[in-house]
């Protein structure tokens, strides 16, 4: 089968994220094909979702076509955004039910009660719940409250996901004769990820929390590949160290001092125009 799975594999390591990749790596090994679309930019993926919360709800709706099944982890983001007061929480989970909708074979993921903010209760909640053909929990309590919340009409629906050591792995490979292993896989989808983050690195208002520990699309080879002929002058070097410097806060002050220094110096030094 063609299947669409939706939510953050690591990076970074949690355990939503490692159940994730768990199941991933299990539906590799039953041969299925994967596509892995994240809500979060650092994730590992094959695409990522430009908005989260009630927008991020309307563009899964426009992917869900063309898979045989969707598989979504519920996180803080995706459907309800962190902050999101009651009147956008129901919205997004009306929205995000109208999504499910228009896929098939639905299975839902809740890892924590904290990965749904508002709790899995009320009438929108439900809605959501009542499209999933299977729903998946971290862990035998809050699968109770989950039953309780959507009704015991539901205990067949919500299972507990298994622990890390009960998934037969064998040797990391899946099929009898493949010649690619999951790590493999895994490996491949990073290598993407990182090409991504290149990408966005275009885009300004795409920045996220450590952006600046990225490196700058194309900086290693500009700033620093001095195994490369080329012809290039001090003040060449001079203005790659301050664009490095730029990139790291310890290091932009004192950037933006050599900066006004060297056009003091250049202001006292010039020679007067002539008359």
């Amino acid at each position: 089968m063609k299947i669409l799975v939706v939510g953050s594999l690591p990076p970074p390591a949690n355990a939503r994220a490692e159940a994730l990749q768990t199941e991933v790596v299990g539906l590799l090994a039953d041969g299925h094909i994967v596509e892995v679309v994240a809500p979060s930019a650092v994730a590992t993926a094959h695409q990522y979702m430009t908005a989260t919360g009630l927008a991020g709800c309307l563009r899964l709706a426009t992917m869900v076509s063309g898979f045989d099944s969707v598989v979504v982890q519920l996180q803080p983001g995706l459907p309800v955004r962190l902050r999101a007061r009651g009147w956008e929480r129901r919205l997004s989970l009306i929205a995000f039910a109208f999504a499910l909708g228009r896929g098939h074979r639905v299975q839902l993921r809740l890892q924590s009660p904290d990965d749904l903010p508002g709790g899995p209760d009320g009438a929108a909640a439900r809605r959501v719940w009542a499209k999933a053909e299977r729903i998946v929990v971290g862990y035998e309590g809050l699968r109770a409250g989950l039953i309780s919340s959507i009704g015991a009409q539901a205990e067949h629906v919500v299972v507990c996901s298994s622990p890390p050591s009960q998934v037969a792995v064998d040797d990391g490979r899946w099929g009898e004769d493949a010649d690619v292993s999951a790590e493999d896989v895994l490996e491949l989808v990073r290598k993407r990820a990182a090409r991504e983050r290149r990408e966005l690195g275009e885009d300004a208002s795409a920045h996220f929390a450590g952006w600046d520990r990225l490196a700058t699309p194309g900086s290693a080879e500009a700033e620093w590949d001095l195994s490369i002929p080329r012809t290039r002058k001090p003040i060449d070097l001079a203005r790659s160290a301050l664009a490095a410097a730029d990139r790291r806060p310890w290091f932009r002050p004192a950037a933006t001092a050599a900066r006004i220094g060297y056009r003091s110096a250049k202001t006292l030094f010039r020679d007067d125009p002539p008359e």
